[in-house]
């Protein structure tokens, strides 16, 4: 289990801590260091199945293996839907759990116009449909016996997804369900939790992944909440993001692109789009701490390669710490979740 005492901090490749860790009491000397290329090795792992359904007139896109060792609940972000599930770094994050014997269900907020959020106003479900619903959908899924009553429950989302995953976990254990744990990418804590700011035993452990350069979801604030928490009895362990310089393998994992292509698109087409020097370091946005939802839609304007710009814009946030969903922590998970479920035993 994550260790009580300070929040665990974890930090990728082992880098210096950025400012998240001077919330959290790091030495105040500490800075950060040139942090090498960012590259994603490609998964040895098959896709996972997937089974379309609609369940109470939503979508549903799940997979649930006999005897599952627990069911994972899914969440989108803003503007999101159930193909969540289906993007290249979910997939990569999903295929790890079902590898380990986990099952999962991604279904899409009530909202369906406007901001397409889920509801994050109330932990209670006769007030909040969206967690009125995931109670159905659990009580739909032990009706067709692909789980049972017994069967751990854990949740994970990104973004506005993240915050519902720690909502929808403290309230589906308030309402009984066997919540074993949370995963928590990028998204805040939100104001219907803060009763557990002073006696935090309703909160599940929870995996937190921020990003020093977010500017979406305050990193900053939502690392120093994960500390109240930790210090109120909540078991957290939070990863924090740096950024690094991109080099062709940054852009493995983009559908379609050759080696050649990433060697091209390194030398030569992002340095002539202002978006990379010679040495792959970032030149655009330098004036600004956090890249924000503007930039990011500056970013997909600007990034080049056609119907594969979009993809490569989202690998070129994730090297730059930015607001995206990241995979690299997929067997970190799964252990975390491992370990959460052994403990409860």
């Amino acid at each position: 289990m994550p260790r009580r005492g300070p929040t665990a901090i974890r930090r990728t490749c082992g880098l210096a801590l950025s400012a998240l860790a001077l919330v959290l009491a790091a030495p105040a000397s500490v800075q950060a260091a040139d942090a090498g290329c960012w590259e994603e090795a490609p998964s040895t792992l098959p896709p996972p199945p997937v089974h379309s359904d609609t369940i109470g007139g939503r979508p549903v896109l799940s997979y649930v293996p006999a005897n599952p060792k627990g069911i994972v609940y899914l969440f989108h972000g803003s503007g999101g839907s159930e193909a969540f599930a289906t993007r290249e770094h979910t997939v990569r994050v999903l295929s790890a759990l079902v590898a380990a014997g986990y099952g999962y269900a991604a279904t899409s907020s009530l909202e369906r116009t406007g901001q397409k959020r889920w509801d994050l106003s109330s932990l209670d479900p006769k007030a909040n449909p969206d967690v009125a619903y995931m109670l159905a959908l659990h009580k739909a899924l032990i009706d067709k016996g692909a789980i049972t009553a017994r069967t751990p429950v854990f949740t994970m989302g990104m973004s506005a997804g993240g915050a519902f995953a720690n909502l929808y976990g403290v309230a589906a254990k308030q309402q009984g369900l066997p919540v074993v744990a949370v995963a928590d990418y990028m998204g805040p804590f939100v104001a219907p939790m803060a009763y557990l700011l002073k006696d935090a035993h309703d909160l599940p452990p929870t995996l937190v992944v921020l990003s020093e350069h977010d500017g979406l979801v305050d990193a900053k604030r939502v690392g120093a909440i994960a500390g109240q928490l930790q210090k109120a009895g909540g078991q957290l362990e939070v990863h924090l993001n740096v950024e690094h310089r991109v080099c062709p393998a940054t852009f493995t994992l983009v559908p379609g692109l050759s080696a050649a292509q990433r060697e091209e698109l390194v030398a030569k087409a992002l340095p002539a789009a202002g978006l990379i020097d010679s040495e792959g370091r970032r030149t655009i946005f330098t004036d600004k701490p956090v890249i924000d939802r503007e930039d990011l839609l500056e970013l997909y304007r600007r990034t080049p390669g056609g119907a594969q710009s979009r993809p490569i814009a989202e690998e070129l946030t994730i090297a730059w710490a930015g607001h995206q969903m990241r995979s690299e922590y997929a067997a970190r998970q799964v252990a975390f979740f491992d370990a959460a479920l052994a403990a409860r035993k």
